[in-house]
Formats: C-alpha cells, structure tokens, sequence
C-alpha cells in the first residue's frame, strides 16, 4: 500500500488511537498496519525496533492477523524481526490453568492456536511453507517440535504435498519420531485425522501401529483419547490393523479403552468393547486402583456409564478409598449417572452405606432418594450426618432419612460416626427425647418433632412442659398431626403448654394449625383446652389465619364454635381484610359466611377497604362480589388512595374495568395529587396506561411536584417507549416550564433505564417539533449549566446509574462561554469514568474531541485522569487518555507523599494490572518508533494530531516512571485520604474555598461539590469556573 492512504483524515485518527491500542480490539499499530496490508508502515515500525509480538485484546500478535489474512510479504517482514510463529493466542492461559501440551490427556481443542497452526489451516500452502522453513533450521524445544509434527500431521492428512516437501528438503518425513518423547509419526495423525483415509495411506506406507513412543502409549492409544475422528472409524481400523487392545502405558497401567473413556470419547470406547477390550481393566500407580467405571463415573457422561455397564463393567466394586463407582458419581451430582447405577445391579448396602452417608452429608436430596427407593438401609447413624448436614429450614432431609430409618439392637458401637451418636443421645436405635431437647438448637427440636411423627421417640413422659409446648407448637408448623396426638396424650395439658408462643409474631401452637389451615389439629388443640379467642403479638385470632390461608371449611368451623368474625386486630382488619390478602383467587363461599351481618366497607387503620385489599391482589372475582355487597367504589385510604389509584399501580386491567363500571372517579386526585394515570405511569403499568386513556383519563393533571402523568413516566423510566410516545402526542406540553418541571430535564434525571437515552432523544425531537430548531435549542442551553451538575451530583444515587447515555443527546447543546463549556465537559468525564463502563471509551474521545484541554486537567490530591482511570479499572478510557498524549505515569501526592499510577493499579484494579504494564513496557519504545516512522513521511506529518503528538517528550516512561527522586515506593498504595480523593474527584479547588477536614487539609468532597453540585450554579451561569486557577490554565 502507498503511504498516501494515511493522509485520510479517519485512517490518521485510527493510526493514532492504535499508537496506545486504543480501539474495540486493542490493536497496536503494528496490528493495524498488518489489517490494512500496509508492508511500508510495518517495516519503518519494525525498523524503529516496535515489538513484534504485542498481544491485542483478542490474544493475537501481528503475525497471528497476518496468518489469519494469509498475507506472506508482512509475514516474512515480521519474522526477520523475530516473529514467534509459535506464540499461542492465549499467553498466560497455559500458564494459569496448568496445561501440559506434551499430555497424552490433553484434548488439542482446548488449546489456544499458534501462528503457525492458524497458517495450516488457510487453502493456501505459501504462508506454511514459509513457516516451516523459517522455523526448521532453527533450534526449538519439545513443546515446538511437538508443533511443528502437529502441522505435518495436517500437511499428510490434507494432501499439501509442496508443505510436505518443505519438510522433506529439511530431513523431516513420515519416518520422523519426536526427538524427546519417541512419539511416531502415526501418533501425530491418528491424533488429527478426522477420517480413516489418511491413516489408511500412512499405514499402507509402513507405519507399524504396535510402535510405542516413550510414554508407552500406542497410536490406539491416542486415537482414542484425543483424535478428532468422533465416528470411531479410525479406533476400528487400527485394531483391524493389528493394534493391541489391551496395552498399557508405563505410567497409569491405562488400556485405550481407559484413555477413550477419559477422552469422554463414546464411539471409540464402543468399538474397543465391541473387540473384546476388558470392562473392568483399571489404572493403578502407587496406592491407586481405580477401575474404568469408576473413571466414567467420575465424569458422570450417562451414556458412557450405561455402555460399560451393558459389556459386563462391575459396579460393587471398590477402590483404594474403599469407594465404589457411585461415590465419584455422587461426589459430583452426577444424578443420572447414579441413577443408571443403582439400575444397573449396584447394591446401595455394598459398601457398608458409605455411598449413601456421602449423599446425605452433600445434601444430594435427589440422589438419597434414589438409594432409598432401590433399597438402602438408612441407619441411625445416618441421622446424626443428616442432621450435621441440615441446612434446609424443611428440614426435608431429615425427614426422608427417618421415614425410612431402620432401627436394630445391634452393636453399633464399632461403625463410623457411633462416637458421635453420643452427643445426640442415640443409642442402640433408641433416641432419648428429653435428652436431645437439653442441647438449644431449633435443628435439635424440629429433628424431636419429626422423631415423634415416626414414632421413633422415647421417654416423652418425662418431658417438662416448657419443652411440650415447644415441641407441639414445632408439631403444628410441620403439620405432624401424629406427633401433637402423642404429645397430648401424655396429659396434664396445663396453661404453660397451651399458652407456649413463637417468634416472630407471637403464635401459639392453634394459630399455626388454623394459618396452615389444619381442621384436624384446630379440633384437637380446642377440645384440649387452647383458647379461640386467643390473640397473637398483632391482635389476630385464629379465625384472621384461617381466612388468610382460605379454608372455607375451617372458617366455618370457626365460627360455628364462637369465634367472632368482625374482631379487629391491632391494624384494624377483620377476617374479611385477610380473606382478600392472599395472591390466589378466593372461594367466594369464605366471603359469603364472613359478610353475613357485617359491613363489607369497613376500614382499618390505612383506611382500607376489603375493596382495596382486592384490588391490590387483582382478585377480580373477590372485587365483583364486594361491589355486588355495596362497597364504596370511591371510598379513601389515609392518603387519599382509591380501590383505582392501587389497580392503577398494580396493572389491573380488568379490575380496573369493573371498579369504572360501577362508578369509579378517573381523575381523582391522592392526597399528594396524583390521579390513577400518575400510579399507573410511575409503576410502569402501561396496559392500565392505555385502558385509563381510552377511559377518559385527563394526561394534563398534575401532581403536588408539577408533574404531568408523563412527566411521571419519564422520570421513573418502567413504560416503555410506546407509551411515551402516546403520552407525548396526548399531553399539552409547558417547554417553557421552570428548570424543575421542564420535561427536558426530568428526562435527563430519569432514573436508570434501557430506554432512558431513547425518551431524551425523543423528547428534544419533540421540542424541536413544537419550537422549532433556534429556540428549542436556546431553552437546552439555558438549562445546561444547572442541569449537568444535578446529572452527575444524581449519578451517585443507585437507581440512577451512568450518565454515559445521556450525555450524547446533550451534546450537541454545550454553552458557548468558553469556560462554561471546559466546565460542564470536565465533569462529564469524571462522571463517565467513575461511574461508567470500560466501553465508555467511545464517549470519552467524544468528549475530548470537544476540549482536548481536560486532557490534562488536574484532581484534587493532584490526581489526573490516568489515576481516575486506574482507580475504576478502566483501561479502554486510560488508553483515549494516553491517545490524546497523556503520560500514563501520572504522579499523585498524597500526605506529602508521591504515589504513582501503577500504585493505584495495584491496590483497586488488579486485574488490569497486566495491561497496565504492557503500556509501561511498551509505551516509550512505541513513541520513539513512531516518531522515526513520522521522520520518515509513512503518514501525513502535516496534520494536527501529528504535529501535536511528535512534539511530546518521552520523559517519565522509564522503568522507574513516575517515582519521586531518591525513593523506591514500587510496592506502595495510597492511603485513604488516596482513596477518599479517588472517590471523590473534582477540580482542585482555589484557596481559601474548600472546608477543612480534621487533618487540616482540603476535604476532596467539599471541593467536587463546590466545583461540580448544585452549589456552583451561580458560577457556572456567570460562565466562571470556581476553580479557573487549575481548570483554565495549561499543564
């Protein structure tokens, strides 16, 4: 390409964003010059000793793009610059995760690809070629050399013969082994083969397929495990070729059908099974001695269990742990793997219930229920690990383990766990009531109850009646109607027991039998004395509950043995409130025997109706019926809420329709003024939105604040755009409103939305429409100086998130004042950075592009917008930063203490303490080579941005950048006056403004508050800075 491409304006802005690698990819500009196939730039870049090898963010070094484009001038550009054609995508990934690319366990897929690999896989055979014969008279270490047979294993497979011949002219062919590992030729192809062909011809050439590399491993062996091929053709071929089906390697004693099955390679471990390989063969080293089921278990693969399972594989077998197959099974909730099992012939008691205690200590419910159901002995042992291992308040468990305990008189003295059997009183299948209640933990008495249900607790005779009431109260909760009867039983029934409460609310046990609507236990519990009149901690009887939970029968029954069904609680609700207080639909037989000589609009202390109750469950069957008994339709609450205002919020549509059609008011107002419209709108309610409007619902009504009901659905941003819009065409908009009530504004402040970007835009297209363009953009401007300060002051506020997206549409309304405008853009760049997103960066150019002078703008602490950026993590905007000429190594001074920006990466953004580095290593080396490259006219040395960057100094990008003369703080971190004025950015303030904080010094919040809140509106409109000594002047 000729150099005149880069006097294009764009490709100029594109050179120097990559200069600092600022772009979606993060290329360098080496990757760039390499995407737009320009040889020139990249050898002036090369020549001027740019790196080379650089990642992107994509992992990918020059040579991988140009490998990827299969561009061969550039390619043998770079690697006379040392390119390294075997540098993986991923550098630190093999690093990181441990891989070992010389495993025979390995699975090729899994690792990152090298240029070199990227090069085998184009149609064209030039760029390989030229890879191979840069890299073969080279000396390279085994992980290479393993490579390199890789891509002759792919030249064979795919017939490349001219790739094939540059291995020949360098002594490599199909005789080669691995120098290191021993490894054939064969293995390398039975590992890439997709399809029987290419094994067949290297065969057919003389490979032996009984040849072992160093490892022991046969080429079955690798086929197996890790070949491409997914058919097994290639795994069949090979045992039809002579291949040994039982060899084992040296190192784990592991056949191929081992290798295929932790290679989770179905169809080969097939094809070996169906040869005759054995079912049961294992790996052993040392201690280990596992067999194949227990590998396949392990991973849990279903179909791979059932297969071995089908040839004969043994599942009552142990091993060196004493662990059968269904123990790794069970270990990873591998439930279905389990389940096929237990049918497949495991017996659940063979190894002495170890495999069901696992289950029960790892909470693996379903899988306990599995052994269960095929016979497992649940012991009392057992118990004790279920009730260790409870962490569910259902205690659910715990229940299934002593539904299905099998209690003996045998010794149990000498099995696992019997010591601590001790400490909950079991002993000899017996367990001792009284006893466990000593111990006061609420999982100790849920777990007496259920022992009580099941009949598997002793000694309840002794029990004193704190500990009865207790656990009948626990009894009434479960639902153990069986355990309260035992407990009854035991008589002297007196007021400790009947008067016994729980928490939180102050229920005796017949409170919770009538909430869980139990007739049974209500019967019980009242003929033995407990009080139906008897209120809880908020004045509800028993009847309340009952109503609640909808027992049309046990609310009749109720009634029937004198309970009063227009007692009040402490709210004021009656029965009828909690009969129309529940999410699902009423029996209207429960209304019907409340209301009978009752007054259906009662209220209670809100000033709720049974009407409102109703409707705020949408209960519209409740609703018809209450109307059909003459409740007002327009009686109030406290707040002057109608049944309609809280069917407006809740998206009732037809009960909405009902409550209109029996008279409700559309356009009453709440004691705060809003109308139903405004609920619904602010609740995000838009099918009640639409059903209001088409009702006759008046959009222009205001509410104590001033706003229209759309001003309410932009502000609180839940409906979505459509009704917006409705609302924009409907309502009778004041664009000369004040600040506070102008839509404009409260479209900016909106609180965080998907669409909250989409209403501003379309509110200012509104305000266009109306005004027309001059003086709907006069009204924006006016309102800019106290409106931007109010965006970013409400950023802070978790419901009103970044105001990167609504910072775009105000854009284009910037003050003319000079430093109004510096002002305003200032902060929007501190807002975006501190509450924004790394791909904010996109904007932050943006914004720079507007004021390149806040580049360098100064913080309080003396921070700059490098220390911003790596206090937020967020590299992408650092990297605009750095574009625009910033010196990545900004210094901070803190406590009279210099800090630099590495410091700050360390302690609030580890994870791009990397990239961070990179820019460190890279950066001076990058400004030098691209000035020689400017030197030498590859790009337009005429333009501003080139003017401007080749005058910066290079200064400070040392290895010691940015540290203070004499001192060695590599490895310090600010202190928290740091991180106060990290958090807390601003301009520095100008003296004699900012409070003292009690150090004495300048409060960081006092100064972003004066410079950037509400408090700074008179300067702001003066078109002042109140910081014009650091915001206007020049670094």
């Amino acid at each position: 390409m000729t150099a005149s491409m880069w006097s294009n304006q764009e490709e100029i802005d594109a050179f120097w964003r990559a200069s600092v690698c600022d772009n979606p990819s993060g290329d360098s500009v080496l990757h760039l010059a390499v995407r737009k196939e320009d040889t020139e730039l990249a050898r002036h870049l090369l020549d001027a000793g740019y790196p080379v090898d650089s990642f992107n963010d994509d992992g990918k070094t020059p040579l991988h793009l140009a490998a990827e484009l299969g561009l061969v001038s550039v390619s043998s550009l770079m690697l006379l610059h040392g390119a390294d054609i075997f540098a993986h995508s991923s550098p630190s990934n093999d690093e990181d995760q441990g891989v070992n690319r010389d495993s025979t366990s390995n699975d090729g897929d899994n690792i990152s690809s090298s240029p070199l690999e990227v090069a085998m896989d184009q149609d064209t055979d030039e760029l390989p070629i030229l890879f191979i014969k840069h890299a073969l008279p080279a000396r390279f270490d085994p992980s290479q050399e393993y490579t390199l047979l890789q891509a002759m294993a792919k030249a064979f497979i795919s017939e490349k013969q001219d790739v094939l011949e540059a291995f020949r002219h360098s002594g490599w062919d199909i005789d080669r082994n691995h120098s290191s590992y021993q490894r054939p030729f064969l293995h390398y192809v039975c590992e890439e083969a997709e399809q029987v062909d290419s094994v067949k011809r290297l065969i057919d050439s003389g490979a032996d397929v009984t040849k072992l590399d160093m490892a022991g491993c046969s080429a079955l062996q690798i086929a197996s495990q890790i070949g491409r091929c997914l058919n097994g053709s290639v795994v069949k071929y090979l045992i039809d070729t002579g291949a040994k089906i039982n060899t084992k390697d040296r190192y784990w004693r592991a056949t191929p059908l081992i290798a295929a099955v932790q290679g989770k390679r179905l169809a080969n471990a097939r094809a070996l099974l169906e040869a005759g390989s054995d079912p049961n063969a294992a790996v052993k080293r040392g201690d280990i001695c596992r067999t194949v089921l227990h590998l396949a278990a392990q991973d849990g693969i279903p179909q791979m269990v059932k297969l071995l399972l089908d040839f004969g594989a043994n599942p009552n077998v142990l091993d060196e742990l004493n662990g059968s197959p269904a123990r790794w099974a069970i270990r990873n909730n591998h439930i279905e793997a389990v389940r096929i099992l237990l049918e497949g012939k495991l017996d659940p008691n063979f190894d002495k219930g170890h495999s069901l205690q696992m289950a029960i200590e790892m909470q693996r419910l379903e899988i306990v229920e599995l052994f269960i159901k095929h016979g497992a002995t649940v012991e009392a042992t057992m118990i004790y690990v279920a009730r260790s291992s409870n962490k569910d308040s259902s205690m659910r468990l715990l229940e299934m383990c002593i539904q299905n305990l099998a209690l003996s008189d045998e010794d149990i003295s000498n099995r696992d766990g019997a010591d601590q059997n001790v400490k909950v009183e079991l002993h000899l299948g017996k367990f001792d009531i009284p006893s466990m209640m000593r111990y006061d933990m609420s999982d100790d008495y849920r777990l007496c109850a259920l022992l009580i249900e099941h009949d598997h607790g002793e000694n309840l005779a002794i029990l004193h009646d704190f500990a009865r009431g207790l656990l009948i109260c626990i009894c009434a909760e479960r639902g153990f109607n069986k355990a309260v009867t035992r407990l009854l039983e035991l008589g002297h029934i007196n007021k400790t027991i009947r008067s016994y409460r729980v928490k939180p609310f102050g229920w005796t046990a017949l409170h919770l039998a009538a909430y869980n609507g139990n007739m049974t236990l209500v019967n019980n519990l009242s003929s033995n004395g407990w009080d139906l009149a008897d209120e809880d901690d908020l004045g509800r009887t028993a009847i309340h509950l009952a109503a609640y939970h909808g027992s049309f029968e046990l609310v009749q029954r109720l009634l029937a043995l004198y309970s009063n069904a227009e007692h009040r609680d402490k709210d004021g609700q009656t029965p009828l409130h909690y009969a129309v207080s529940s999410d699902s639909q009423v029996d209207i037989r429960l209304l019907e025997c409340l209301v009978a000589g009752c007054d259906v609009s009662k209220a209670n202390v809100s000033g709720h109706t049974a009407l409102h109750r109703a409707t705020l469950f949408n209960l519209i069957d409740a609703v018809t019926w209450l109307l059909e008994k003459g409740s007002n339709v327009s009686a109030k609450d406290a707040f002057s809420n109608t049944p309609l205002h809280i069917a407006a919020s809740f998206n009732g549509v037809p009960v909405i329709e009902r409550l209109l059609s029996y008279g409700a008011q559309l356009n009453t107002p709440a004691i705060d003024g809003r109308t139903p419209l405004h609920c619904a709108s602010q609740a995000g309610a838009d099918n009640a939105v639409i059903a209001l409007l088409d009702a006759g619902a008046d959009p222009n009504k205001i509410d104590s604040r001033g706003h229209t009901v759309l001003a309410t659905a932009i502000y609180w941003g839940k409906c979505k755009p459509s009704i917006i819009d409705t609302l924009l065409e409907r309502t009778e908009i004041d664009w000369n409103a004040p600040r506070a009530r102008h839509l404009v504004f409260i479209a900016s402040l909106a609180v965080k939305s998907p669409n909250r970007a989409s209403v501003l835009e379309n509110v200012i297209q509104a305000l266009h429409t109306s005004l027309g363009e001059k003086k709907a953009s006069r009204i924006i401007k006016r309102l800019m100086p106290e409106m931007v300060p109010e965006i970013l002051v409400s950023a802070d506020g978790s419901d009103r998130g970044s105001p990167a997206d609504v910072i775009p549409p105000l854009l284009d309304f910037l003050p003319e004042n000079e430093e109004t405008r510096h002002l305003l853009l200032f902060h929007m760049l501190v807002a975006i950075i501190k509450h924004g997103e790394d791909d904010d960066g996109h904007l932050t150019r943006r914004l720079l592009r507007l004021d390149d002078s806040n580049v360098s703008q100064k913080l309080p602490g003396d921070w700059g917008f490098q220390g911003l950026c790596c206090r937020y993590g967020r590299l992408k905007q650092l990297r605009v930063f750095l574009g625009r000429g910033l010196n990545p190594w900004g210094k901070s001074m803190v406590d009279g203490v210099m800090y630099t920006t590495g410091d700050v990466v360390k302690q609030f953004s580890p994870k791009m303490s990397t990239s961070f580095q990179l820019l460190r290593v890279t950066n001076a080396r990058n400004l030098l080579a691209l000035r020689q490259v400017i030197a030498h006219n590859t790009i337009n040395s005429q333009t501003p941005q080139v003017l401007q960057r080749s005058k910066f100094a290079t200064q400070g990008y040392g290895d010691n950048a940015g540290e203070p003369v004499g001192s060695n703080n590599k490895d310090r971190v600010p202190n928290s006056q740091a991180t106060h004025d990290a958090e807390h950015p601003g301009p520095t303030p100008s003296a004699g403004k900012a409070k003292k904080n009690e150090t004495g010094s300048k409060s960081p919040e006092d100064a972003s508050a004066e410079s950037g809140g509400s408090r700074s509106k008179d300067a702001v409109e003066k078109g002042k800075s109140p910081t014009a000594g650091s915001i206007g002047g020049k670094e």
